[in-house]
């Protein structure tokens, strides 16, 4: 069986940075979802803008399914953000029958207002997230060196990695996806049962132990934990790509047969020799609104041409020679693209002294899916002892 062992996550572009540590408290990483269109006032679904301090995603909508009395299933919302974290989001509530705003029973969340709209929040239903993150354990002065990178940033695009939340606590989902395409009961049961924590490990652990076979103990894997892997594994084949095109140098700017993205429309297209030619395209490029894009790979993602087809393949082939086909196979998602490179908007630094010490403030947009480590990992800088604490962000 081939070996599949490759890390995930690209290093920095930049050795050196600001050093310092990250999320020292939940309050130095704040998130604030920025809306994609407000509640008109009136509708079926009630929409209630929340503000969690510390609270993981499904704690959250638990609370709110507890607190209205409705069923999981009639909560919206447009993106999952981070658990270690004050983070500030909407979420809807199918409600056709108006009622009291009750009282939330967690002093962890509150609710910050309340509006009526038509249809319910759909994930992607945000225009992008702004962060406000605080560096501890830093140099001031560094705040200079936070404020040339986020400028480079928002010249030249940030590289659109995934970060290591998307490949679980233990950093192996992808690893895990990979076995349950392959049907290696055998390998993904010792996985998983092999002293790591988690429910579902636990359950597998005692399905072996009373004598169940491998096989039978990994039907205990739910749907949802089945696609979180296998979104992992594409995530990890995406890094793979764009690590490769930013190595050879052209990450953001489109070649010939690459797929691109129009960030303005969020649509792709196929560059094409004569686009090269056309100064309105080119123009787009320059300013960053026409980048090119990684493969999500599925059975019905649409595919780069000539040499970018070959590069990515040759690619995934350098992986695995076998993950393609098993993507394309028994893969459970249709697949699709993620541009390499992301907009970042609205940046800022400033050093900072509070009553936790000094530190470096930093601000910025990105657009849905982006992940503020793709930033903070240039900021920082591969050698800064901070570097392990990025896999908690």
């Amino acid at each position: 069986m081939t070996s599949f062992t490759f890390d995930p996550l690209s290093a920095p572009r930049f050795r050196d940075g600001t050093g310092g540590l990250l999320k020292q408290r939940p309050e130095d990483f704040l998130v604030y979802e920025i809306p994609m269109y407000e509640p008109c006032g009136e509708g079926e679904h009630l929409y209630v803008r929340i503000r969690r301090h510390g609270v993981s995603h499904d704690e959250m909508i638990s609370t709110v399914a507890r607190t209205w009395g409705v069923k999981i299933r009639d909560i919206g919302f447009a993106g999952i953000k981070d658990t270690k974290a004050v983070t500030e989001q909407t979420v809807s509530i199918h409600l056709p029958e108006g009622r009291d705003q009750p009282s939330v029973d967690d002093e962890r969340i509150n609710v910050l207002w309340t509006d009526r709209h038509g249809n319910k929040l759909r994930r992607g239903h945000l225009d992008g997230n702004r962060f406000v993150v605080r560096i501890r354990e830093v140099n001031p002065l560094n705040v200079t060196i936070a404020w040339e990178r986020l400028q480079a940033m928002a010249e030249q695009g940030v590289p659109n990695a995934f970060g290591p939340q998307r490949f679980g606590r233990v950093g192996d989902n992808h690893l895990l996806a990979r076995m349950l395409l392959l049907e290696d009961w055998d390998g993904l049961a010792a996985r998983l049962a092999d002293g790591r924590g988690g429910s579902l490990e636990s359950r597998i652990r005692r399905s072996l132990e009373d004598g169940s076979s491998p096989a039978r103990a990994c039907r205990l894997i739910p749907g949802r934990m089945r696609r979180f892997w296998n979104d992992s594994l594409q995530s990890a084949i995406f890094n793979a790509v764009l690590s490769a095109r930013m190595d050879r140098g052209d990450w953001s700017r489109p070649v010939v047969g690459d797929m691109v993205w129009n960030h303005d429309t969020r649509r792709t297209f196929l560059f094409r020799d004569e686009d090269r030619h056309d100064e309105a395209t080119m123009h787009r490029i320059e300013e960053g609104a026409l980048v090119p894009t990684g493969p999500m790979w599925g059975r019905a993602m649409r595919s780069p041409a000539d040499d970018v087809a070959d590069f990515e393949q040759e690619v995934i082939d350098g992986i695995d020679p076998e993950l393609a086909g098993l993507l394309v196979d028994a893969g459970r998602s249709k697949g699709t693209r993620r541009p390499l490179a992301v907009r970042l908007t609205h940046p800022a630094a400033q050093s900072e002294m509070d009553q936790h010490g000094g530190c470096i403030m930093v601000q910025f947009e990105l657009p849905p899916g982006a992940y503020a480590t793709s930033v903070l990992r240039e900021l920082i800088g591969a050698e800064s002892p901070a570097s392990p604490s990025l896999e908690e962000v």
